[in-house]
């Protein structure tokens, strides 16, 4: 990986400074606004073992995230909100167009958007309330990108964790006590494969078609986050914040278990944040949360996941570390039957992680304009490595296929395969 770390590095240093600005649109009266965003986020990723004869690391350089987003307000009691997104643009080569509609919603605010209380009514394409750390603005992790591996929404159609829904959102107590949550359309019969949902009804999922629930709140116990549609890591400010939240998501019959029998989804996340500046020029970022996930009997996505960053921020330079773990909560031998057993046995730790992130922040304008460059050890499950190419075309060997160029092995656990390293550096630009 010495060669890759070179070309990364060096990379990143002709990723030039450019200055970001906030676009508004005048429409000629002072009833309404309209601002335009655009987020370009350049991404290069080399991972050890991953050509597909597992001998070589890989190369792939592609757009991470490609956005533009109008947002505004109507009067003093709507907010709304509309963003496409062109999401991983020609990752492994693939130039296919993929644009998607990445939000839209419109929020009503009956006592107003502005104060220490406010209380929104939103409907559209929602962010699901997953935890504190989901609901963070992309350019403002403090690692290159957003920690999945703790969590699982397996099978799931949502489009970067959001989903069509109506909910309750805003903050209260002088901007101390932050909330969301309502009722969304959550997991149908559209996300099970071709033909598995029969006339009838027989084998689908949701088969009365429950909705999903979600709720989210965060308590701030020293000074304040709230007043903004997310939440971000690097503050940029002199108070120091504290706070800890929770969250839960929970649908009825939304999934099968390890024994193809219907099971309820169930998501519960407890997360603590810290921002502690010693001067404007210095902070200290923390972020952590613990996800218990409840996917069903058998089922190597149900299991305890932990998701943490640190990060030091001194001037334009913030080093961090981030670490991400998932174990599956295995097989209960006193309720199963031997055949059962022996299924559970087979695949409950396919999908478990242990992956390692150390990287670098540079600032040039504050979050709206910076580089990452990320180092990363991963074992098991995970976001990068040689696991996290699929669709691409072919498998690598690396990933021990039972033919080669034929589908991944089930493996019967996930961390008895060797750790793969793996290097990244983004730019992200938002005007």
């Amino acid at each position: 990986m010495k060669r890759s770390s070179q070309a990364v590095l060096c990379l990143a240093l002709v990723l030039a400074s450019a200055s970001s600005y906030a676009i508004s649109v005048p429409l000629g009266t002072d009833q309404a606004t309209l601002n335009l965003n655009l987020q370009l986020q350049p991404q290069f990723i080399v991972n050890e073992a991953g050509t597909p004869n597992g001998m070589n690391p890989s190369y792939d350089l592609f757009l991470r995230r490609s956005r533009i987003n109008f947002n505004g307000n109507v009067g003093k009691n709507i907010s709304y909100l509309f963003q496409l997104d062109n999401a991983n643009f020609g990752k492994f080569g693939n130039l296919t167009g993929r644009v998607i509609l990445q939000d839209a919603w419109i929020g009503w605010a009956p006592t107003g958007i502005d104060g220490g209380t406010v209380v929104y009514i939103d409907a559209g394409l929602l962010y699901i309330p997953i935890s504190r750390h989901v609901l963070v603005y992309t350019t403002n992790f403090v690692t290159a990108d957003l920690q999945t591996d703790g969590f699982r929404l397996p099978n799931s159609s949502f489009p970067a964790f959001r989903d069509l829904g109506v909910q309750v959102r805003g903050w209260a107590f002088d901007k101390r006590l932050g909330f969301r949550g309502g009722v969304y359309e959550g997991y149908t019969p559209f996300d099970q494969a071709a033909g598995a949902c029969a006339t009838g009804g027989a084998g689908c999922i949701t088969p009365n078609r429950n909705p999903a629930f979600g709720g989210f709140v965060n308590f701030d116990l020293i000074g304040s986050e709230e007043g903004l549609w997310l939440y971000g890591t690097y503050k940029w400010g002199t108070s120091p914040i504290l706070s800890v939240s929770v969250a839960g998501n929970y649908q009825s019959l939304a999934l099968k278990n390890g024994f193809g029998s219907l099971t309820d989804q169930k998501l519960l996340a407890t997360g603590l944040y810290l921002d502690l500046p010693m001067t404007e020029q210095a902070e200290l970022v923390v972020d952590a949360t613990v996800y218990l996930n409840g996917n069903g009997t058998g089922s190597p996505n149900t299991g305890t996941g932990f998701a943490a960053a640190v990060g030091y921020r001194y001037g334009f330079i913030a080093p961090y570390v981030a670490y991400d773990y998932f174990q599956s909560s295995g097989c209960d031998a006193g309720s199963l039957s031997p055949s059962e057993l022996d299924v559970c046995r087979a695949g409950v730790d396919t999908a478990n992680s242990r992956n390692f992130k150390a990287g670098v922040n540079l600032f040039f304008n504050k979050n709206l304009n910076h580089v990452n460059v990320e180092f990363g050890t991963n074992h098991g499950l995970s976001a990068y490595g040689p696991s996290s190419i699929t669709g691409a075309g072919y498998v690598p060997t690396s990933l021990d296929p039972l033919t080669p160029g034929g589908p991944r092995r089930a493996f019967t656990n996930s961390l008895a395969n060797p750790t793969f390293k793996s290097l990244l550096v983004q730019w992200i630009l938002y005007l």
